[in-house]
């Protein structure tokens, strides 16, 4: 009976730290995108809404944040700026938005802004338009931006148009990633051998991080929680925050972080491969856990103040876009790298903002 009354209290104790959590983090969408889950909380009166269409001397400047506000990437909104001189576009531009940094860098580094240049609105309208691999959710969101700007300045033109916007597809990287996912989410629960665990780090690596660019941060959540669900290729993702958010309430705290996250896993993998060690001190690994928690709670509270919501694009796991990712987050990235050869997993263990709020979850802190 005892033991009944320990565990009965433990998943209410995990089930209060859970929806705290929630409450945290449904702060940061209400105060940033003024939304919840697709629901416009209609604070944003407060704000000067752009004019969509702004007729200029020798031309148009259509903007589509009002009219393009359904078509969402996978961090959130991507408005995008129409310049037409001469009844001809002379420019695109992608406005201010949450789309995560990486994704919408490989669209900007891809020629999809500039093909339609030097084209009337009647003439763009029909060109075929095509998303960029690696960034398809986002390229696509901006096409439909693209195409729904187009629409509306032919239309205050007198011109009809019917545009057709870009569908979601479902591709092979889809259905192996949710393979790779169920793999790291099942099988160890019942199978337990060091070299599966190795597999795993390494499909987690090669699969999720590098090939399908899967995993949990910060502005993924947020996105999450300000727009809700709104694509399949979100699924995967979805699927990883049951086991960050749910399996601790059976017992199996940080599987995530342990079985599925692929910086985690190329730390771990990164580990294996030298023999020698720098061992720490436990009070320096005591006050280096009290350094995580203070670091996590200074960067909820640029959060919830509205200082700094940009940190979230610098979580190192954007790295695995090595091709589009910034300069910091390689740098943040490619140092505890560095130190994982010595150290065992530093960035999980020492720093990981979102580790931190999962371990706030499971009502391990």
């Amino acid at each position: 009976m005892k033991k009944e009354k320990i565990d009965r209290n433990l998943k209410i104790r995990q089930f209060i730290s859970f929806l705290a959590c929630l409450m945290l983090m449904l702060v940061v969408p209400i105060w940033r995108d003024h939304r919840i889950i697709g629901i416009d909380l209609g604070l944003n009166d407060r704000e000067e809404i752009p004019a969509t269409l702004t007729k200029t001397e020798d031309g148009l400047i259509i903007n589509t944040t009002e009219i393009g506000k359904e078509y969402i990437g996978y961090g959130g909104q991507t408005p995008i700026e129409i310049i037409l001189k001469d009844d001809k576009i002379e420019k695109i531009k992608i406005l201010p938005n949450q789309e995560t940094p990486e994704f919408l860098g490989a669209v900007k580094n891809s020629d999809l802004l500039d093909r339609l240049m030097g084209l009337t609105l009647s003439e763009a309208i029909v060109y075929p338009l095509d998303g960029v691999s690696g960034a398809t959710y986002t390229s696509d969101a901006i096409i439909n931006n693209i195409r729904v700007g187009l629409q509306y300045g032919l239309n205050e033109e007198g011109e009809i148009a019917k545009i057709t916007v870009a569908q979601e597809k479902i591709t092979l990287k889809f259905y192996i990633t949710i393979i790779v996912i169920l793999a790291g989410g099942i099988i160890p629960l019942f199978y337990k051998d060091k070299r599966y665990r190795t597999l795993q780090l390494i499909l987690n690596i090669l699969l999720l991080g590098f090939w399908g660019g899967t995993f949990i941060s910060y502005s993924q959540m947020t996105s999450f929680l300000s727009n809700g669900i709104t694509q399949v290729a979100l699924i995967p993702v979805a699927l990883m925050l049951i086991a960050a958010f749910i399996y601790p309430w059976f017992g199996k705290n940080n599987y995530y972080c342990l079985w599925m996250c692929p910086y985690g896993s190329i730390q771990e993998l990164a580990g294996k491969c030298v023999k020698i060690k720098i061992k720490l001190n436990p009070k320096l690994i005591k006050y280096l856990g009290y350094f995580r928690d203070c670091l996590w709670f200074i960067l909820m509270w640029l959060l919830w103040t509205g200082l700094w919501f940009d940190w979230m694009g610098y979580e190192p796991f954007a790295a695995f876009f090595f091709t589009d990712a910034s300069a910091v987050v390689l740098g943040i990235a490619g140092g505890f790298l560095l130190l994982s050869f010595f150290i065992n997993r530093p960035y999980c263990r020492f720093v990981c903002p979102t580790g931190s709020l999962f371990k706030l979850a499971e009502g391990s802190r």
